[in-house]
């Protein structure tokens, strides 16, 4: 098992899967202040539009290697979702921060990208009020986590994020994160009631248990802009236990656990 999950471990997953399945799109959607391909992949044909991402952060890499192996077990039939795939049409970006990913990966506490940004407190959902709390968060300008920049979608990343949302008008949203094994589903009271529904769900079928952030944390996320704009259903889902990043070797058991709830995703 690979130790970490970088950049090049993503570029050789992407190749392998387009040697192997030819006929699922594989395209970028934007690059990386570093000049990174932010892959996205697209499978499946029903009218259902769903969309998941990984590694907005950099220490949170294994979620890239989760996504990863979903789309494999899903264009191999592992778990004979074909019928799913009739009825959804899934988009995934495994890592929305490749530049943060490399810096993670290299020994540093790093969740931002390369310009020092958190790309999660980057989105247009009540950015101003994470802006606000920086300071008495110590969160004094560009670092390692919770500068959320000097405007939202003032980066490449969070803005080829953005720009592929509008442009797909997606039903439903999920933002991998690491860890906890929570499901945030609101954001301010915005979230649409079936968002309260679907996340019961979620927890009936996996060890996932549904929660609220807090503090900071609270603002300028991904699934915060989605809901709040599209009044449609997003969720953050917080992978595995522990303190990120997560250990490699935990890899199978947070993939058995959190496989359940992607699936159950694609059957709303």
């Amino acid at each position: 098992m690979e130790t970490i999950f970088n950049y090049k471990s993503l570029q050789r997953a992407i190749t392998a899967f387009q040697e192997n399945y030819p006929n699922i799109p594989v395209f970028c959607i934007g690059k990386s202040i570093q000049n990174r391909k932010l892959y996205a992949l697209k499978l499946g044909h029903g009218n259902k539009k769903i969309f998941f991402n990984g590694a907005h952060h950099g220490m949170e890499w294994l979620t890239a290697k989760l996504l990863m192996q979903f789309a494999k077990d899903l264009a191999a039939d592992t778990y004979s979702t074909h019928t799913l795939l009739d009825a959804c049409t899934l988009y995934l970006v495994p890592m929305v921060n490749p530049d943060g990913v490399e810096i993670a990966v290299s020994g540093k506490q790093w969740q931002a990208n390369a310009r020092g940004v958190d790309l999660n407190h980057n989105y247009d959902a009540l950015w101003h009020l994470s802006k606000q709390g920086e300071p008495e968060a110590g969160v004094l300008g560009p670092g390692p986590t919770r500068f959320s920049g000097p405007f939202p979608e003032s980066e490449p990343e969070s803005r080829a994020i953005a720009d592929f949302t509008r442009q797909n008008s997606f039903d439903l949203v999920m933002a991998f994160h690491s860890q906890g094994e929570v499901i945030y589903w609101d954001f301010c009271g915005f979230a649409p009631d079936k968002s309260f529904v679907y996340a019961k769900r979620f927890e009936a079928v996996s060890p996932y248990r549904m929660d609220s952030p807090k503090g900071i944390a609270s603002y300028g996320g991904y699934k915060d802009w989605f809901i709040r704009t599209f009044r449609r259903p997003g969720f953050t889902i917080e992978i595995g236990q522990g303190e990120n990043p997560l250990p490699p070797e935990d890899f199978p058991k947070i993939y058995a656990r959190t496989l359940p709830l992607m699936l159950e995703a694609m059957k709303l």
